[in-house]
């Protein structure tokens, strides 16, 4: 009865808090009754290792990347328990909307991070959102920004159309991907809205795909309401929109050419001013002439198909009167009609002929040597690819690629990538002709510059294959290439003891630029010696000066006994000093040629560092890449010293050096017919 009256108390409906506690503490004592083992809260059987995180983080390297996969974003995720701390051998499952993530999971480290990879994926050339999850007992997300695409206005027939809807605007569009190139077979919509009250417009299609070149028409008409006004016509292609403002104005019922229709390429052009049209195409050109019997239809290049010649005369039916135009060769051709009754009834037409297959391209770049970028200030160069087919017609409308080679590794870059060859002359462009710029980095090129390739879009048409041209050459300046030294042919007497020498150094780059404002560091080391002979001129042969008269013996010209040029006497080898030792001066350098006997050992350099004279230390280059300075020296060293002079300048981490050396020189008058220079050096 007491153990009922015990059990009773525990499990009796006011006290479930204890059984539950009574059940903890058995379930504890069972398991330390076993093996041994644990019991783990989380994760597998056997594991005290969490299998689930309290939070996950999520940040990226980048929260954009390109559209056309051609970029990444690594993402990091961070794995955290309730306090915050890191948990590693945490398995995240990975996903997203659209993109592609590199894994389907990762495990966080030590740390408590893991990263993936994001790329845009090819399905879709699209700007949009993606929003990638990641999950491990929490859930976490981010948004990266998939952009890139674009959408503009390639071209357009006209801005305005009467609101009758008889004249009718065309407006091309043009999707290109992250690259700069044509988005083909990429969906696009189209609608229009009223900017002014009443504006009405008709639009077709309002729907389709863009073409090999990522081009779309859409034809725009007044919807036959009597308002005028402003409307804009907008496009959406690959999450990219564009728009075209078009003004609606009272019909009048003009005389002109109301629109055109090609054999190939585009069917119609409606109220156009200018047109394309390739070699072999059949062009019917349409007037609307209300009042008119007659059109008559003029070219300045092709024929009519009516009349096989430049001229043609078209009865008109229906208020309207069409003539074909073929031709055979590339140009561009001024179309003009009229009435013959009434000739101020009258309109032009402006068409481009191209050819069609491409065969060869020539590149030019115009200026072929730019400056380096310095901060805002940049070197650019204008790129003209020409597109010719096989008989050396321009060919129109064909996609060309720039591409660089042998490039600095300082930035430089082309802009755009792609560019379509013009099918109508114009804005500095002639007919198949296409137009990029070449923009200089801030690294100067070597003399053989950097190389521009243009190539036509999905063919072997290219510079750097024949029968192309080859590719253009743009030097970036901006490094110097050498430097050279002018020395004065006049002296200056400072003084009676002292001579000053003008000198110039000139900087110039790897074209022959002249570099200004460059630091050019100078040194001037006495290289070598003479010995004299009479009258007062360094000697050659041998004779040296005994004190009283020149007599034959070990003189010449040697280099200084400082080998190492370090200004102490020390050896030049182990057991010969250099104080007394003479080898011959050879044309910049010691010569293998050592003078017979052993010179006189003085205790000193001969001759000292200060014999050469004295130049500044640095000078800085004007705008003509030019530095002036002095050499100044003691009239004693003149004649008899022989010096080295450098220059050097740093460029983007290259050192350029240049050297001259030359024998002090005198003023006439010290040196003849009385020489006052007796040589300070002896054997």
């Amino acid at each position: 009865m007491g153990d009922f009256s015990m059990q009773n108390h525990f499990y009796g409906p006011g006290n479930a808090k204890y059984l539950i506690i009574f059940w903890l503490v058995s379930l504890f004592v069972l398991a330390g009754c076993g093996d041994g083992g644990t019991v783990a809260t989380t994760g597998s059987a056997g594991s005290a290792i969490s299998t689930s995180a309290a939070s996950i983080q999520l940040s990226a390297t980048t929260t954009t990347v390109p559209s056309d996969n051609s970029g990444t974003s690594t993402i990091t995720v961070t794995a955290l328990d309730a306090s915050n701390a890191a948990l590693s051998g945490i398995v995240v499952g990975l996903s997203t909307d659209t993109g592609i993530v590199s894994s389907p999971t990762v495990t966080t480290g030590a740390d408590g991070t893991a990263s993936f990879t994001f790329r845009s994926g090819t399905s879709s050339l699209a700007n949009r959102t993606a929003t990638i999850t990641a999950t491990a007992g929490a859930i976490a997300q981010i948004q990266v920004q998939i952009a890139g695409a674009t959408l503009s206005v390639f071209s357009t027939t006209g801005s305005s159309v009467s609101n009758d809807g008889l004249s009718p605007v065309t407006v091309t569009f043009i999707a290109k991907n992250a690259q700069g190139a044509g988005l083909a077979n990429t969906p696009f919509t189209a609608s229009w809205v009223t900017t002014s009250v009443g504006a009405q417009l008709s639009i077709s299609p309002t729907s389709g795909t863009t073409d090999q070149y990522g081009k779309f028409n859409l034809i725009v008409a007044g919807a036959g309401a009597p308002a005028v006004g402003t409307a804009t016509v907008s496009a959406s292609a690959a999450g990219s929109t564009a728009s075209a403002t078009i003004t609606v104005a009272n019909a009048t019922g003009t005389y002109g050419i109301s629109q055109t229709s090609n054999s190939t390429g585009p069917v119609v052009t409606v109220n156009p001013t200018t047109v394309p049209m390739q070699i072999g195409d059949q062009l019917t050109v349409t007037v609307s002439a209300p009042t008119s019997a007659n059109v008559t239809f003029v070219t300045s290049q092709g024929t009519w198909a009516g009349s096989g010649t430049t001229t043609q005369t078209v009865s008109v039916v229906g208020g309207v009167a069409s003539a074909v135009l073929a031709q055979t060769l590339a140009g561009q051709a001024n179309v003009q009609v009229y009435d013959p009754v009434t000739p101020t009834n009258t309109d032009s037409l402006v068409v481009g002929i191209t050819a069609v297959t491409p065969y060869r391209v020539a590149l030019t770049a115009s200026p072929t040597v730019v400056p380096k970028t310095l901060g805002t200030s940049t070197g650019s160069s204008t790129l003209i690819a020409t597109v010719y087919d096989l008989n050396g017609q321009p060919v129109g409308n064909a996609p060309v690629e720039f591409s660089l080679s042998n490039t600095t590794g300082g930035g430089e870059s082309v802009s755009p990538v792609v560019a379509y060859t013009a099918t109508i002359a114009g804005g500095g462009l002639g007919l198949g002709q296409a137009s990029a710029t070449f923009t200089s980095g801030s690294v100067s090129s070597s003399s053989s510059g950097v190389q521009v390739r243009a190539k036509v879009s999905n063919s072997t048409v290219a510079t750097n294959t024949a029968p192309s041209s080859g590719d253009a050459t743009i030097v970036i300046g901006g490094t110097a290439g050498s430097i050279a030294f002018g020395i004065s042919t006049k002296l200056v007497e400072l003084n009676t003891t002292t001579y000053q020498l003008p000198v110039s150094v000139l900087v110039s780059d790897s074209n022959g630029n002249p570099q200004s404002n460059q630091t050019v560091s100078l040194s001037l080391w006495p290289i070598a010696w003479s010995t004299g002979s009479a009258p007062c001129t360094a000697d050659p042969d041998g004779y040296v000066w005994n004190g009283t008269t020149w007599i034959a013996g070990n003189g010449g010209t040697f280099y200084n006994e400082d080998m190492n040029g370090n200004l102490t006497l020390d050896e030049v080898s182990p057991g010969t000093p250099e104080d007394g030792y003479r080898r011959y001066y050879n044309n910049g350098s010691a010569s293998t040629t050592l003078a017979s006997g052993t010179g006189a050992k003085d205790g000193l350099v001969t001759p000292v560092n200060s014999a050469a004279g004295s130049i500044p230390a640095s000078v800085t280059t004007d705008a003509n890449g030019l530095a002036n300075f002095n050499l100044t020296y003691l009239k004693s060293s003149a004649i008899w010293t022989h010096v080295r002079m450098r220059a050097s300048t740093v460029v983007q981490g290259t050192e350029t050096i240049s050297q001259s050396i030359f024998t002090l020189p005198a003023l006439l008058a010290d040196s003849s017919p009385t020489c006052f220079l007796t040589p300070p050096y002896h054997f």
